[in-house]
C-alpha cells in the first residue's frame, strides 16, 4: 500500500502528472466560480457572521473561496511540474561607470521650481499665475536639457528610424491595431453613451474653462473636490478646439483610458514578453469598468494610466541603463501629484520596485545611484509647486480621505451599530465587497451600476489563478509589484472608503487585473504546448480564441445589456444636461428661470454654467400674477418646469399666453416625462398686466 502511494506521489512529478494536475486546477477553478455564483443568490451571502456556518449549504463565499485555493495549488504544481521558469527580469549589468559627477543646472532647476512653490501659495498669486507657470516650466527644460548635455544625447539618425522600423514593422501593425480598437470603443457613441452627462462633468468642464478664459490662473492652487487646477489644464485644450461640449470633456478620458492600453502593452513587453502584452492590452481594451470610465469626463480614469507608464520606465530604465527613462518616470511621477488623488499611489508603487530590486541585487544601489538621483530629483522639481501648496493647507491634501474614510467620516461606527459588527468585520466585509466584484458580484452606484463582475466567468477564472500565480513568484519583485498594485488600489481606493465597491477609486487596479489574467493564461498554454510550430500556433489559436471570447462578451454587454438596462441613467442629471439646447441659445439676451423639485437644487449643478454660461438662471418658487410681474421684462425669458410642477408651468401659461410651449421625455426612456418649457418674448412680458 505504501508502494502505491508512493508512486502515486512520484507520478504527480512526472510531465503527464503535471498535466492531469494543471487540468484538474482549471476544472477546480470552474467548479469554485460556479461555486460563488450560485452562493451569490443565498441570503446570507453578505452577512459575515454565518460565513463559517453556511461554508456546507453554500450561503457563504468562502467555500468558492477555498475551492479557488485549492485550485490554484494545483494549477501552481502543474506549472511546476511541466517545468515552468519564467525568466529573470533582466538588468543592465551592474558596474559602475566612471562618470565625473558633473551635475550641470541641476541646483538652479530645484530653486526655480522651489520659488514657485514659495510664491504659489501668496495671496496675490492669481495676479502673475501665468508668469509662475512658465518659471516652472523653464525649471523643467533647464533640468532637462542639462542632462541632454552632460549625457551627449542626439536625436537619432534618419537610416537609424528605417531600420528600427523595418525590425519592428509587424509589432508595431499589431500594437497600432490594438490602440486604434481601443480608442474606437470608447469613442463610438461617446456623446450619449454613458448616458447623460453627468454634473461631475460638468465641474471639470467648468473649471477647465475657468483656466481657459483667464479667471484661473494660479494652475498651482486648488480647485473643484480639493483637486490642482493643473488636472484640468486638458479640458482647457480640448475645450479651446471642441467649444463647451459633452465630447471636448469626455474626448480627454477616451484618450487617457487608450493610452493606458499602450501603457499596459508596453510595461509587460519589458518586463515579461509581447505575448503577455498583447493579451493584457486586449483584455484591458474592452473591460467594461474601464470602458466606462474611458467614456465619462471626469479624470479617475487617470489612474489606469499612471501606474503602468512609470512602472514602464522605471524597469526600462533599470534594464537599459537608461537615464532618459529614469528622468521621464520622475516627470510622470512629478505629476502624480496634479492628478486625481488616487494617482498619488503610482509614485509609492514606483519606489517599491527600485526597493525590491535594490533588495535582491546587490550592488544595485551602487551601479544606478545618479539614475535614482535624476529620478528622484526630477520628480521633487515637478511637484515641488502643488506640494508647497499642500504643505501651507494640509486639510486639502488630505480633504478626499477625510471625507471618504471610514475611519474619519463615521462610517466605521455607525456600520458597527447597525450591522453588529466589530471593526475588524467591517473592514472585512468592505474587503470582501471590494475585491468580489471583480469575479462575481455586481458594481451598484458610484458612476458606474452594473449588475454584472468586471470580468466575465471565464477571465475570472485566470484573474485568480493570475493571482496565486503571482504570490508563488513572489520573490521576484516583479510579480511582487503586480501583486501589490494591484491589492493596494483595491484597499486604499475602496475597502476603507466608504459605500463599496467604489469602482471610480479602483481604476488604477484594472491594469494589474488584466496583466494577471494574462500571465495565468500565456504560462498554462505554454505549459501545455511546449514543443513544435504546431504547438506554438495551437497555443496562439488558443489565446486567441479567448481573447476573442472574452472581448466579444464584454463589448456585447457595455454597448447591448448595459445600455438597453439603463443601468446609468438618472432624471436629474439627464434634466440638466437636455436643458441646455433650450438655455444655451438664449446667451445674454434671455433669462432662465427654473420650477424644480422643491428640495433639489438643480441650479448648483455645474452643467448649466459650463453648458450654458451666458444666461441668467434663477428659480421660480412661486406661479401668481405678483410674482410674473415682479420679474424683469428686459430680455427674453425661458420657463422651464419638472415633470412634477407641469400644473404651475400650464398655469404661467395661460396668465401670459402667446407663448412658445415644449414638451422633452427622457431620451431612452420615452414614455417619462423629462421638462416642459415655456418661453416668452419680452414684448409679452412687458405687456403683462396682474
Amino acid at each position: 500500500m505504501n508502494e502505491r502511494v508512493l508512486k502515486f506521489f512520484a507520478s504527480l512529478k512526472t510531465k503527464s502528472g503535471g498535466l492531469a494536475r494543471l487540468l484538474a486546477g482549471l476544472a477546480a477553478s470552474a467548479m469554485a466560480q460556479y461555486n460563488l455564483t450560485n452562493a451569490l443568490n443565498q441570503p446570507g451571502f453578505w452577512d459575515i457572521r454565518t460565513w463559517l456556518p453556511g461554508i456546507g449549504d453554500n450561503s457563504s463565499p468562502l467555500a468558492g473561496l477555498l475551492l479557488y485555493i485549492l485550485a490554484g495549488w494545483l494549477f501552481l504544481t502543474g506549472l511546476k511540474a511541466l517545468k515552468d521558469a519564467p525568466g529573470p527580469l533582466a538588468i543592465a549589468p551592474l558596474e559602475q561607470k566612471k562618470h565625473r559627477p558633473r551635475f550641470g543646472f541641476w541646483i538652479t532647476s530645484l530653486g526655480l521650481s522651489i520659488f514657485c512653490a514659495i510664491f504659489a501659495v501668496r495671496p496675490e498669486v492669481e495676479d502673475y499665475g501665468h508668469p509662475l507657470a512658465a518659471l516652472w516650466l523653464a525649471s523643467i527644460a533647464l533640468f532637462i536639457i542639462s542632462l541632454a548635455l552632460d549625457e551627449g544625447w542626439q536625436l537619432p539618425s534618419t537610416p537609424g528610424i528605417k531600420q528600427w522600423l523595418e525590425a519592428h514593422g509587424a509589432e508595431l501593425l499589431i500594437v497600432a491595431t490594438i490602440i486604434l480598437a481601443a480608442f474606437f470603443i470608447r469613442f463610438m457613441d461617446v456623446e450619449l453613451h454613458p448616458y447623460s452627462f453627468v454634473n461631475d462633468e460638468g465641474e471639470m468642464g467648468a473649471s477647465a474653462a475657468c483656466i481657459l478664459e483667464g479667471n484661473c490662473r494660479n494652475l498651482f492652487g486648488v480647485g473643484w473636490a480639493a483637486q490642482p487646477n493643473l488636472a484640468f489644464l486638458p479640458y482647457s485644450f480640448s475645450i479651446a478646439l471642441f467649444g463647451r461640449t459633452a465630447i471636448a470633456i469626455r474626448l480627454v478620458s477616451v484618450l487617457t483610458g487608450t493610452l493606458s492600453v499602450l501603457a499596459v502593452y508596453m510595461l509587460c513587453r519589458e518586463v515579461f514578453d509581447k505575448k503577455i502584452g498583447w493579451i493584457a492590452a486586449l483584455l484591458l481594451a474592452t473591460l467594461p469598468p474601464h470602458v466606462h470610465f474611458s467614456r465619462i469626463g471626469v479624470d479617475n480614469i487617470v489612474d489606469s494610466l499612471s501606474a503602468p507608464l512609470l512602472l514602464w520606465l522605471l524597469l526600462r530604465g533599470v534594464k537599459r541603463r537608461s537615464t532618459s527613462s529614469f528622468l521621464a518616470a520622475g516627470i510622470v511621477g512629478g505629476l502624480c501629484m496634479y492628478t486625481y488623488p488616487g494617482t498619488r499611489l503610482a509614485p509609492a508603487l514606483g519606489i517599491i520596485a527600485l526597493g525590491a530590486i535594490a533588495v535582491q541585487k546587490r550592488g544595485f544601489l551602487a551601479a544606478y545611484w545618479r539614475n535614482l538621483l535624476i529620478f528622484i530629483v526630477a520628480a521633487i522639481i515637478v511637484a515641488a509647486p502643488i506640494l508647497g501648496t499642500f504643505a501651507t493647507h494640509l486639510d486639502v491634501f488630505t480633504a478626499r480621505m477625510s471625507r471618504e474614510g471610514i475611519f474619519n467620516n463615521g462610517t466605521l461606527q455607525n456600520m458597527e451599530q447597525s450591522l453588529g459588527l466589530n471593526a475588524a468585520e467591517v473592514v472585512t466585509l468592505q474587503l470582501a465587497q471590494s475585491s468580489l466584484v471583480f469575479i462575481v458580484t455586481g458594481a451598484p452606484l458610484n458612476f458606474f451600476n452594473s449588475p454584472r463582475p468586471y470580468f466575465t466567468p471565464l477571465a475570472a477564472i485566470f484573474l485568480m489563478l493570475g493571482l496565486g500565480y503571482a504570490v508563488w513568484r513572489i520573490k521576484d519583485s516583479r510579480f511582487l509589484v503586480l501583486f501589490l498594485w494591484f491589492w493596494a488600489a483595491i484597499i486604499l481606493g475602496s475597502t476603507i472608503t466608504g459605500g463599496p465597491p467604489t469602482t471610480q477609486r479602483m481604476l488604477m487596479s484594472m491594469p494589474a487585473a488584466a496583466i494577471l489574467v494574462a500571465l495565468a493564461l500565456s504560462r498554462m498554454v505554454d505549459a501545455l504546448l511546449q514543443d513544435g510550430k504546431l504547438a506554438r500556433r495551437l497555443g496562439t489559436i488558443v489565446i486567441l480564441a479567448f481573447v476573442l471570447y472574452t472581448g466579444y462578451q464584454d463589448i456585447n454587454y457595455y454597448f447591448g445589456e448595459y445600455r438597453a438596462g439603463h443601468f446609468f441613467e438618472d432624471p436629474t442629471n439627464e434634466l440638466s444636461y437636455e436643458t441646455h439646447t433650450f438655455i444655451a441659445p438664449l446667451r445674454d439676451e434671455g433669462r432662465f428661470y427654473l420650477l424644480g423639485t422643491v428640495d433639489v437644487p438643480y441650479l448648483s449643478f455645474a452643467n448649466f454654467s459650463y453648458l450654458a454660461p451666458d444666461v441668467q438662471t434663477d428659480y421660480l418658487y412661486e406661479v401668481t400674477p405678483q410674482t410674473l410681474a415682479a420679474l424683469p421684462n428686459d430680455k427674453d425669458i425661458l420657463f422651464i418646469a419638472t415633470a412634477d410642477r407641469k400644473d404651475e408651468l400650464e398655469l404661467l401659461a395661460s396668465l401670459i399666453p402667446g407663448g412658445e410651449w415644449s414638451e422633452f421625455n427622457r431620451r431612452y426612456q420615452p414614455e417619462q416625462l423629462l421638462f416642459f418649457s415655456y418661453q416668452l418674448e419680452k414684448e409679452l412680458l412687458q405687456a403683462f398686466k396682474p
